[in-house]
């Protein structure tokens, strides 16, 4: 379990984009992140009415192995919204290194703007590593 802090970044394209990502962390003796994006990236969310925040969990140090893990946010100790828990998972290995993108379940879906124009998400993580 960790907490993290997600900051905002914009790409170099012709119109950026927003993304973000927050700094590396251990877990399970092999470092992380976790990269987020708004409405999946699409093109021109300043225009759509309804905004999601999806992420995804990134392995930094590449396996050995197959390392098999289930992952999910909750709201945490320095959290500005207040999140519904959903179980993902993704099974890391050497050609495998980022899971697909899921959704951060936010139990208000107002909440979301409010946290695109914070300074930074916080949330918690929590990685279960699964023995198959």
């Amino acid at each position: 379990m960790t907490d993290i802090q997600l900051r905002p970044y914009r790409t170099d394209d012709f119109i950026p984009k927003l993304y973000f990502e927050a700094t590396r962390f251990s877990a399970y003796t092999y470092q992380w992140t976790v990269k987020a994006r708004v409405n999946d990236s699409q093109d021109n969310p300043i225009h759509m009415m309804n905004r999601s925040i999806s992420y995804q969990l990134v392995l930094k140090t590449k396996p050995a192995s197959v390392l098999s893990v289930s992952f999910f946010a909750l709201s945490g100790p320095f959290s500005d919204a207040s999140l519904s828990p959903a179980i993902y998972e993704f099974d890391f290995g050497p050609d495998s290194m980022e899971s697909a993108y899921n959704a951060l379940l936010l139990a208000k879906s107002s909440e979301c703007n409010r946290l695109i124009a914070a300074k930074t998400i916080n949330f918690r993580l929590v990685l279960v590593q699964i023995q198959k």
